[in-house]
């Protein structure tokens, strides 16, 4: 058995460290997020990105762009993996660290929100990959507890572990205006560089831009969400949510057009007759 390295936060770090950075969150526009860099210690983190799973292994799942065309090729499009016995030892240890009281003391700190729960599942998040070529559409996340309906989702971290990661990449993290008409701000995912920002009515992010890295690179990250039991309705937040994308182009707005034709005749369609359609649309 491979031995790893016992590896955990220090509370009084992490203390400091909110503190220091907790208005900067608050204020942060187009809505509360904060980047920190450096926020694991760099030799586990150059361990955890030597043991991520290449776009072949068999235990990622095509998540791909969002409801848009796309190439349903793993080496392009993004990847995902949530089920914890696919991660390497010290991924999956560090993912559980990233679930711990200190980390999630260190939330409610640097947010100002109480009674955060981790989500040990690591429901619709955990390790994510993205080849070149590959993007995602502008969106606002939807609630994602493994029972839909019971918790909030509250605030999402995002740690990157792209070492040498170059600006003509691309794969910016793109935070949009309110309205959704223009990006506010672009965070590079460069190794060991964490962002962390609120999940609400209005925080639409993404990467819209195809990856311009060579093809032995990716865009490669770990996710964590933490939720709430109670969220009041306020102008950032309007209750329970499902995911919203955005269309930023005409392949988007035809491919959002069509998912959702495609939703509703899906529960209106007997089953039997609903599946030869949908293996006639995969053929073509």
């Amino acid at each position: 058995m491979e031995m790893i390295p016992g590896f955990y936060f220090d509370s009084a770090r992490l203390n400091e460290l909110s503190a220091s950075k907790r208005d900067e969150f608050l204020n942060g526009k187009p809505f509360p997020h904060r980047v920190i860099d450096g926020f694991v210690d760099t030799e586990i983190l150059d361990r955890v990105a030597k043991e991520f799973p290449g776009p072949d292994d068999p235990a990622w799942q095509l998540w791909g762009p969002g409801p848009t065309r796309q190439s349903h090729n793993r080496r392009i499009e993004k990847l995902g993996l949530s089920a914890e016995d696919g991660f390497g030892p010290l991924t999956r240890h560090l993912m559980h660290v990233l679930n711990s009281r200190p980390v999630i003391e260190f939330i409610e700190n640097l947010t100002g929100a109480a009674g955060i729960f981790p989500d040990p599942s690591f429901n619709a998040c955990g390790l994510h990959s993205t080849g070149p070529g590959g993007r995602l559409m502008i969106h606002v996340d939807q609630n994602r507890w493994p029972v839909r309906g019971q918790l909030h989702q509250r605030f999402n971290l995002i740690l990157f572990l792209n070492r040498d990661w170059r600006e003509e990449y691309g794969g910016h993290l793109e935070l949009w205006n309110r309205d959704a008409t223009h990006c506010e701000k672009k965070i590079l995912p460069v190794f060991n560089r964490m962002v962390v920002f609120d999940t609400g009515r209005y925080s639409y992010h993404g990467h819209r831009e195809p990856l311009a890295c060579p093809a032995d690179v990716r865009r490669n990250s770990l996710a964590v969400y933490y939720y709430v039991i109670d969220r009041a309705v306020d102008d950032n937040y309007r209750g329970m949510q499902n995911i919203e994308w955005v269309p930023t182009t005409r392949g988007d707005r035809n491919g959002v057009l069509a998912h959702k034709v495609t939703s509703v005749a899906s529960r209106v369609t007997p089953p039997i007759i609903w599946d030869w359609m949908r293996g006639l649309m995969r053929k073509s």
